[in-house]
């Protein structure tokens, strides 16, 4: 009888047991899952979320569309959370210059995003790597090279070398329709080497086929993320993701090896500085000799610094003259408007230079119009607050994400008469003066974290697209005139990026 009793009182205390430890860990999940779900004290306001997850459910569009719907809701602040980050959203111009120029450092970090720091072998690099001392030297150094080896004379005299090149190109293809991607990568890919390397490539060079192919790959890599860069704890996890970017990140890598090996050995003279790569193992040997920033100025520093450089005077470039043949080839009358400026200021027997800026308003009021139009990077690098800080009156800690929606500047109703149509009008105020810098439009961002080669890349514009429409004329392919070729792939996290399409460009008469 004893014994029955004990069985029964042992069974049921084994009952109660497993219900405490099964209440115990009900409390404990709720618990949890209410406090992933807890904003900061005097964060922004926003959508709860789901637990544990956040937001990310919710990102079923490109985030600037995600985002400017969002801003209708909560206003032009708002925050949110992915995963295990918290991030702060900012839309129009009030919002977004008040942070990042009157506040500049307080917003000037970066998020310490996984897969960038996988990239870039611990954020050695200029465009990921957060406020502090080497990345403050390492810009200073990419801004020196720049204005050295990609401004003014030097600039036109390293693109002007290539459009032999593009005529051949061309001519070859006369009357036939082309995507100019490919052409557009080559130039630039042309411009880049010999800019970081002075080295020059043919245009159809195996090596500058696989910096593009490596690009695009790249591209895609970054836009799908990585689930670590929002969840701490799956960095342990054996995906896929990780290898993937550290197989790119390293192919990127042997190649810069290859040409800095080449270098070293064959062009390197202290006394005869011509090129980047050239500048930057003669600081790292000055560095050296005076003992001072030597661990700043390591070759995986120099090595991540070159790849920015690449980047960032190629992609962006590339992308803008896209857009650019799109849309004159959408507007005959602007192109013609266009070619009539060329001709009356510079003529057909001179190709334009950098002197010319000024006297082409209709032109330069097409770029910028193009640029605004494009948005190709609508919601910016993420930058993310160096401290804690306050903005409208909402409290920010230190180390949120925060996201830049320029593409409610650039489309936003109250500030462009007719922001959903390609207008070079938005820049031409009393039909000859160009509108350089209106207030909310913002297309190489602003503050410390502005874009490293903002002069670069409007010189490239300028140059580039002066001179295809001084000698050709783009046009849609016969039969095809009813194709928008301004169509966006819809859904993209990487950028506004148009559909592959075709024209044709011929040689002027």
């Amino acid at each position: 009888m004893i014994d029955i009793f004990g069985v029964i009182s042992e069974s049921s205390f084994g009952q109660v047991n497993a219900l405490t430890i099964t209440a115990a860990l009900v409390v404990i999940l709720t618990s949890m899952a209410i406090w992933s779900v807890l904003r900061p004290s005097g964060f922004p306001p926003g959508p709860r979320g789901l637990p544990f997850v956040g937001s990310i459910f919710d990102m079923t569009d490109s985030p600037e569309v995600v985002f400017g719907n969002l801003a209708k809701k909560y206003g032009d602040i708002f925050g949110l959370k992915f995963g295990q980050r918290w991030v702060v959203v900012l839309n129009r111009k009030d919002v977004i210059k008040e942070a990042v120029v009157k506040q500049s450092v307080e917003f000037a970090g970066r998020p310490d995003f996984y897969s960038a720091e996988l990239f870039t072998d611990g954020f050695k690099n200029i465009a990921s790597s957060t406020y502090t001392d080497t990345w403050k030297l390492h810009r200073k150094l990419g801004h020196t090279a720049l204005r050295h080896f990609a401004t003014g004379k030097p600039l036109q005299k390293l693109i002007t070398s290539v459009y032999p090149k593009l005529e051949k190109e061309l001519a070859e293809n006369e009357g036939e329709p082309i995507d100019p991607r490919l052409l557009l990568t080559l130039l630039m890919y042309n411009v880049l080497t010999q800019m970081c390397f002075g080295k020059s490539y043919g245009l159809h060079d195996p090596k500058v086929k696989t910096w593009m192919d490596l690009n695009d790959e790249a591209n895609a890599t970054f836009g799908l993320g990585l689930a670590a860069d929002f969840f701490k704890w799956a960095r342990i996890l054996p995906t896929s993701g990780p290898r993937l970017i550290k197989r790119v990140s390293d192919a990127f890598k042997d190649m810069i090896r290859a040409e800095v090996a080449e270098h070293r050995e064959k062009k390197y003279d202290p006394e005869n500085i011509n090129d980047f790569y050239g500048m930057m193992l003669k600081t790292q040997e000055d560095a050296k000799r005076e003992g001072e920033n030597v661990d700043k100025l390591s070759d995986a520093h120099i090595l991540m610094t070159i790849l920015d450089v690449f980047f960032a005077g190629t992609q962006t470039t590339i992308d803008t003259l896209y857009w650019a043949f799109a849309c004159l080839a959408e507007t005959p009358e602007v192109q013609k408007k266009i070619q009539s400026e060329i001709d009356s200021v510079v003529g057909r027997n001179r190709v334009p230079t950098i002197e010319d800026r000024g006297t082409l308003p209709y032109t330069e009021a097409t770029l910028y119009e193009v640029m605004r139009y494009s948005s190709i990077v609508p919601t910016a690098v993420p930058h993310s607050t160096t401290r804690d800080t306050t903005l409208r009156g909402y409290s920010i800690p230190k180390g949120t994400t925060v996201m830049l929606n320029i593409h409610s500047m650039h489309f936003d109703p109250d500030e462009w008469s007719d922001p959903t149509s390609f207008k070079p009008e938005h820049f031409w105020d009393d039909g000859s003066t160009v509108r350089q810098h209106p207030p909310s439009f913002m297309p190489f961002g602003a503050g410390r974290r502005s874009c490293l080669g903002e002069a670069v890349a409007k010189a490239d514009l300028f140059l580039i697209f002066s001179w295809f429409l001084q000698n050709y004329t783009f046009s849609k392919v016969p039969g095809k005139e009813s194709v928008n070729l301004c169509k966006t792939i819809p859904k993209t996290v990487t950028g506004r990026l148009l559909t592959p399409y075709q024209i044709v460009i011929s040689k002027r008469k």
